[in-house]
């Protein structure tokens, strides 16, 4: 099965909890969530200014999708609307990679400027 709709090439993947919906990162600067049932793009969030280089879905429920871009950021989506929620703006570059912990409390951040970073609740949501 392939899933086609980003102009550029796609660097992330995740499935949600579910295992019906898949989340794309792309250097189109988009990510898309996929119904792989229907095969077909639920929806399409212009997320971010630069490249999406991870997304990931919230891990035991999926009622959210972070993304983490190359604009610095990572921010956290309402799933299944794509509507924005928060962004998390601190580093000073790059970011390259982001997880939410399986207990929900923490979200960390992984950047070109040399550190990660945790982020709690009280920041986030």
């Amino acid at each position: 099965m392939f899933m086609e709709g980003h102009l550029k090439s796609v660097l992330s993947v995740d499935f949600s909890p579910s295992g019906y919906h898949v989340a794309s990162g792309s250097e189109d600067n988009t990510a898309k969530v996929w119904d792989i049932r229907q095969r077909r793009c639920l929806y399409t969030i212009p997320a971010h200014t630069n490249l999406v280089s991870r997304v990931r879905f919230q891990p035991t429920v999926g009622d959210y999708l972070l993304t983490a871009s190359y604009d610095n950021t990572c921010k956290i989506w309402s799933h299944p609307t794509g509507a924005p929620v928060r962004t998390l703006a601190a580093h000073e570059g790059k970011i390259m990679s982001a997880d939410i912990s399986s207990n929900l409390k923490y979200i960390a951040t992984a950047s070109f400027d040399r550190t990660f970073k945790l982020w709690a609740p009280e920041n986030m949501l």
